[in-house]
């Protein structure tokens, strides 16, 4: 070999060497504590997984004239206002092909509060778009699906912010108990 490409050569590999040596980590003689502050919060590992099922909520459809319960999972902390929204929300794809709803389409929550046993359910007047035995179902619907949460025994609603009286079978009512309701309607 030439003078010059040995030279080369010889410059490669120190180079090689020198890059190698430059992005290496110091060996420390003992581990060193991080302080939490400097660990990015996006290095954190979840303990579980995203959109895995952890929890269950009730909620009420109808097969034939008659309601039913149907379990839905949810990934978050459920909540009543979830509980409710998934009545007000087109049938999961994958419940029973039997079950079927009669809440109007475009019908939203626009509000969920429980004080004492007592939940005040604040609805968008596309609920008033069905009329006679259907809207009595609907409203059937969520009244039990709002029962099922623990510690609540009576259902008040709202359209728009302002109060109604509900269709049950013991006629129009402010404030709403599962005994309102007669079978089928009443799942209990």
């Amino acid at each position: 070999m030439t003078r010059r490409p040995l030279a080369i050569a010889a410059a490669l590999v120190a180079l090689a060497i020198a890059t190698a040596v430059s992005c290496g980590v110091p060996i420390d003689d003992q581990p060193r504590a991080i302080s939490r502050s400097t660990a990015p919060p996006e290095t954190a590992v979840p303990t579980t997984l995203d959109g895995s099922p952890t929890d269950q909520v009730s909620v009420y459809f109808l097969r034939g004239e008659a309601l039913e319960r149907y379990s839905q999972a949810v990934t978050e902390e459920p909540t009543i206002g979830q509980a409710i929204g998934f009545v007000l929300d087109p049938l999961p794809t994958e419940a029973d092909p039997g079950l079927r709803t009669a809440v109007p389409p475009g019908t939203s929550l626009r509000a969920v509060d429980v004080a004492g046993r007592v939940a005040t359910v604040d609805l968008t007047s596309e609920i008033n778009d069905v009329a006679g035995k259907a809207q009595k179902e609907a409203f059937a619907q969520i009244v039990f699906t709002t029962l099922a949460w623990e510690g609540v025994e009576q259902v008040r609603f709202q359209v728009d912010g302002e109060a109604i009286d509900a269709p049950t079978d013991d006629g129009n009512l402010g404030v709403i108990s599962a005994d309102d309701y007669d079978p089928p309607l009443n799942p209990r």
